[in-house]
C-alpha cells in the first residue's frame, strides 16, 4: 500500500508540474489573437463617432494588380475604418473594378458622420507601375497634375430606353457614378458611361447606366435612338427633367 501511495503521489506531482509548465510556456494563441483583434478594432474605431457604413458591412478589399494606366483609379474617400466612405485627405489607388465596388458600397451605406477636413489632398493621377496601380501628383510631362472629380446633370439611359435624369460624379480616369437618379431605375452608386448615345439626329450626350441584375435585350444592329423628349438641369442641388423646348421654326402648343 505504501509503495502504491508513493506511486500515486508521484503521478499527481508530475501531472500538476506539467500543468504549471503548460500554463507558463504554452499560452492560448486564440486568446492572444482575440486580444490583438480587439485592440486593432479599438484603434480603427477611434475617434468615437464612426460612420454608418462601417457597421453595415466590410469594405471591398483594395485591388492593385494592373497591366496599363487605364486599369487604375484613385479613391478620394476613406476606404476602411471608422470613417469609411467619408471624404479623406489621403488618396488610395486601386483598380477601376475595385473602385466601382467601393462606390456601390458607399452608396448603399453612406456615412452618418464625417470629420472636417483641413489638410492637403493626396495625389490623384492613376498610373500602373510594375504591375501595380499607384497614385502620382505629376503628369506625363513631369509637371504637377491634379485630376478633379466633376459633377454633371445628364439624361440617363438604361439599356436603350431613357430613364429620366441623373446627377453624375467622377471623371474619365476613375469612371462616372450615379450620385442621384431621378427614379428607381437609376440607383445610386452605379457605374455609367458618359458618351453620345443617339444613333439618329443630333449628337446627345447621356449617362448610360446598367444597374446590377438588369439584362438588356440583344440586338444585331444599333437601335434607333433619338434625343430624349426632355432636358436635365440642376434645381436646388437636384438633377431634374424638364420638357424639351420645341425645335427651331415650330411653336409650342
Amino acid at each position: 500500500m505504501t509503495r502504491m501511495n508513493v506511486l500515486l503521489r508521484s503521478r499527481a506531482l508530475v501531472a500538476s508540474t506539467g500543468l504549471l509548465l503548460g500554463s507558463c510556456h504554452a499560452p492560448d494563441r486564440r486568446a492572444d489573437a482575440s486580444t490583438t483583434d480587439s485592440a486593432a478594432t479599438q484603434a480603427d474605431s477611434a475617434p468615437p463617432t464612426p460612420g454608418a457604413g462601417v457597421a453595415a458591412g466590410a469594405p471591398p478589399k483594395v485591388e492593385r494588380a494592373c497591366t496599363r494606366d487605364d486599369d487604375c483609379a484613385v479613391a478620394r474617400v476613406e476606404v476602411a475604418g471608422a470613417y469609411m466612405c467619408c471624404a479623406g485627405c489621403g488618396t488610395t489607388p486601386g483598380t477601376r473594378r475595385w473602385h466601382a465596388d467601393l462606390q456601390r458600397t458607399c452608396a448603399a451605406h453612406p456615412p452618418s458622420a464625417c470629420p472636417p477636413l483641413a489638410c492637403p489632398e493626396g495625389p490623384t493621377r492613376a498610373v500602373c507601375r510594375d504591375g501595380l496601380c499607384e497614385a502620382t501628383a505629376t503628369g506625363p510631362d513631369g509637371q504637377p497634375m491634379r485630376v478633379p472629380v466633376e459633377q454633371r446633370c445628364l439624361p440617363a439611359m438604361v439599356c436603350d430606353a431613357w430613364a429620366g435624369c441623373a446627377l453624375m460624379t467622377g471623371n474619365a480616369q476613375d469612371g462616372w457614378f450615379v450620385a442621384e437618379g431621378e427614379g428607381e431605375q437609376v440607383p445610386r452608386g452605379e457605374l455609367a458611361t458618359v458618351k453620345n448615345v443617339c444613333t439618329v439626329g443630333d449628337r446627345c450626350e447621356a449617362a448610360r447606366v446598367l444597374p446590377s441584375g438588369v439584362l438588356c435585350p440583344p440586338w444585331s444592329t444599333p437601335p434607333r435612338i433619338e434625343a430624349p423628349p426632355y432636358t436635365c438641369a440642376l434645381e436646388g442641388g437636384k438633377c431634374r427633367s424638364r420638357s424639351a423646348p420645341p425645335p427651331p421654326g415650330t411653336h409650342a402648343p
